[in-house]
């Protein structure tokens, strides 16, 4: 079959869709994907015709074949989620939809989901968090009320929220009331989700059932999560020149989803969830991998995980940090680094001329640092150059090009900072 053929296929599976006639559409879909296999216009109209035939099972693979051949397709991620969730998959749903956030933060139904996610495994500081990036302000305050009495949070229509169904599936195909046009964009999936166990009644056990009390005993509180929240790091370097408040230290253990990779070091490691392969990490540079090992120490080397599951990473009692990168560039001494999301560009380097290993990062994602117990910042101009001590270097962010400085004789100093940016030392001690 043909390339043209297939594009014939593709179009005529859209407008037989439109006139409900979903098996017919499914055959040309099949006869599309034989000439142009992985290709992602077919595969998601085949989900669509395949969730309207009722094969959820075949929906949600279709979906895995989607997110494999387009990984960054937000709208395949929240999909795929949403389906594993219909399906009592929570384990594939949950960093399928965190996925999705990822990839797009405005999506408020993707959002909607992962809440509704955290919250059928009682994770209600998650759930509620979730929900208001959701837009669902009310829905959080009551898990949060819930979750500070002990007691299942109520939902319109009587039930509870981890004994509700999955959120509704809203009529699909009214927006095919015409014929696909081939190259279009086909309309959503999933319609707005509908109130969360409404006209439905719960049939599993509550997110936090009510322990026994003595008559007039007031409920225990609730010990928040154990899940660190992640700061933007330019409030974090902010906050060290003074012009910000400092953001909470970081508190018990950062979750990195593996959806595409994850690297930590050893010593960094807490624990791992759900299908995991693993492999030493090596350092790349200038978008190659060198098979030189990643990580500074021998003791405690990079892992590189990869597979569908979560990982959980924790530095030194308050010596250690979760940031959040969003479109920025960092860079930090290897040394220093605990863990990252392989979403993120990353390069292994070092000062010119003096050996202090550097990794540079950008992007969007999250990482775990290593801290100083009291890191200075300093702001260097354009019209000048900043003296530092190698051994206290940090990191910076902007247009700053470190390099050894050229100075005779013993000097207490040993690399010059020059550009502009903020530079990020290491006070003594």
């Amino acid at each position: 079959m043909t390339p043209a053929s297939a594009i014939a296929h593709l179009a005529s599976a859209g407008q037989l869709v439109a006139a409900k006639k979903f098996s017919d559409a499914e055959r040309a879909l099949e006869r599309a994907l034989e000439a142009t296999p992985g290709d992602p216009k077919a595969l998601t109209l085949l989900a669509l015709v395949r969730y309207k035939l009722g094969r959820l099972d075949e929906a949600r693979t279709t979906y895995r074949q989607l997110v494999r051949a387009a990984p960054n397709d937000a709208d395949a991620r929240r999909n795929l989620g949403l389906l594993a969730l219909k399906l009592g998959q929570l384990d594939e749903a949950q960093p399928e939809l965190e996925m999705a956030v990822r990839l797009a933060p405005q999506d408020t139904r993707a959002w909607s989901y992962l809440g509704y996610a955290f919250a059928k495994r009682g994770e209600v500081v998650a759930a509620a968090a979730a929900f208001r990036r959701a837009g669902q302000d009310a829905l959080a305050v009551e898990l949060e009320q819930a979750a500070k009495m002990q007691r299942p949070p109520l939902i319109r229509g009587g039930g509870t929220l981890a004994g509700a169904p999955a959120p509704e599936l809203a009529r699909i195909g009214s927006g095919l009331s015409r014929p696909v046009a081939l190259g279009a964009p086909l309309p959503p999936l999933f319609g707005e989700p509908t109130a969360i166990g409404r006209r439905r009644r719960a049939t599993q056990p509550p997110i936090a059932p009510q322990p026994p009390l003595d008559r007039g005993e007031p409920a225990a509180e609730v010990p928040a999560r154990a899940e660190a929240e992640p700061a933007p790091l330019l409030a974090y370097v902010r906050a060290r020149l003074g012009q910000a408040p400092a953001p909470p230290a970081t508190r018990g253990a950062l979750r990195l989803v593996v959806a595409d990779e994850v690297y930590a070091r050893a010593d960094a490691v807490l624990a791992g969830t759900g299908a995991l392969r693993w492999e030493r990490g090596v350092r790349r540079s200038q978008g190659r991998f060198t098979g030189e090992p990643l990580g500074a120490s021998p003791a405690a080397p990079f892992f590189r995980l990869t597979g569908a599951g979560a990982l959980w990473v924790a530095g030194p009692p308050d010596r250690w940090m979760a940031l959040r990168l969003t479109d920025d560039v960092v860079y930090v001494r290897e040394d220093r680094v605990l863990a990252f999301e392989g979403a993120l560009a990353w390069e292994a380097g070092s000062v010119k001329d003096s050996g202090v290993a550097m990794l540079q990062f950008r992007g969007r994602g999250l990482i775990a640092l290593e801290v100083p117990r009291d890191p200075i910042a300093l702001e260097v101009a354009g019209d000048g150059q900043t003296l530092v001590s190698a051994a206290r270097l940090y990191g910076w962010v902007g247009r700053l090009v470190p390099h050894a400085a050229a100075i005779r004789g013993a000097a207490p100093f040993q690399l010059t900072c020059e550009g502009e940016g903020i530079v990020l030392l290491e006070a003594a001690g």
